[in-house]
């Protein structure tokens, strides 16, 4: 018992900084749910049930264009997809006592930030440290969630309007990383904007996807410029098996 809360304890100290940096980010998706129309209690449901800023994010966005249910379960799925790696990597890592509903809770916490704080300790990974890391960040997502609904009651609208533009920003700085260090993400976002543009800003073509899809156009041609983005870098730059590259 010591020893787990011992282990809590080092979690929770070492997960402090994330929490905080989660703060202005949870903050920033509460004023636009707020500008955007949601109920406040479907907004904090949202960010409890979804700890993920860009997937919360682009979810809000699909939703406020009537988007299909359909269309923002597969968005959302595409854009996860890098979680079932980080999960599947740092299951090889817990203790192999670790019972089923701890899992459950570490795979809801497992989130760039954390997977790359606790995938950096020696050894196993106890669950009880990784319970304590996922804590307080978890905790201020909540928060910053709430107090951004709040704020919008307090601050003036055009201000809250401004505030909501940081999602653009926010979006904007997960990627240009990533744009930074690989060849193929750089294409996938330029040929997912050139197709976006292609298809959303050329009047013949957007009129005829939207008579075809409806409202949900503009969201089904995200995804589907995505994927396919995707599948050509995926031809053109292929991952190499650890025999091919021996």
């Amino acid at each position: 018992m010591e020893e787990s809360k011992s282990l809590f304890k080092q979690g929770l100290k070492e997960g402090f900084p994330i929490g905080l940096g989660y703060l202005p980010l949870a903050f920033t998706l509460g004023v636009n749910a707020a500008t955007g129309g949601f109920k406040f209690l479907n907004s904090i449901t949202m960010s409890i049930l979804s700890f993920t800023g860009v997937g919360q994010m682009n979810a809000m966005s699909l939703m406020l264009e009537n988007a299909t249910y359909f269309s923002i379960f597969i968005a959302l799925l595409v854009i996860n997809l890098r979680n079932i790696v980080l999960s599947l990597s740092l299951s090889q890592r817990l203790d192999e006592n670790v019972s089923l509903w701890k899992r459950l809770i570490i795979a809801m916490g497992n989130t760039d930030e954390i997977f790359a704080l606790t995938i950096r300790r020696e050894g196993k990974i106890p669950a009880d440290y990784f319970l304590g890391v996922m804590s307080f960040p978890y905790f201020a997502w909540g928060v910053g969630a709430i107090v951004g609904n709040l704020a919008t009651t307090l601050v003036p609208r055009d201000i809250c309007i401004a505030m909501s533009m940081a999602l653009y920003a926010m979006l904007v700085a997960s990627v240009v990383p990533a744009v930074k260090k690989s060849k193929p993400i750089l294409f996938v976002a330029i040929l997912s904007g050139v197709l976006s543009f292609i298809m959303q800003g050329i009047r013949p073509i957007s009129n005829a996807l939207s008579n075809l899809m409806g409202k949900s156009a503009s969201s089904w041609i995200l995804v589907a410029g995505s994927i396919f983005s995707a599948a050509v870098a995926a031809c053109i730059w292929p991952v190499k098996n650890s025999e091919e590259g021996n």
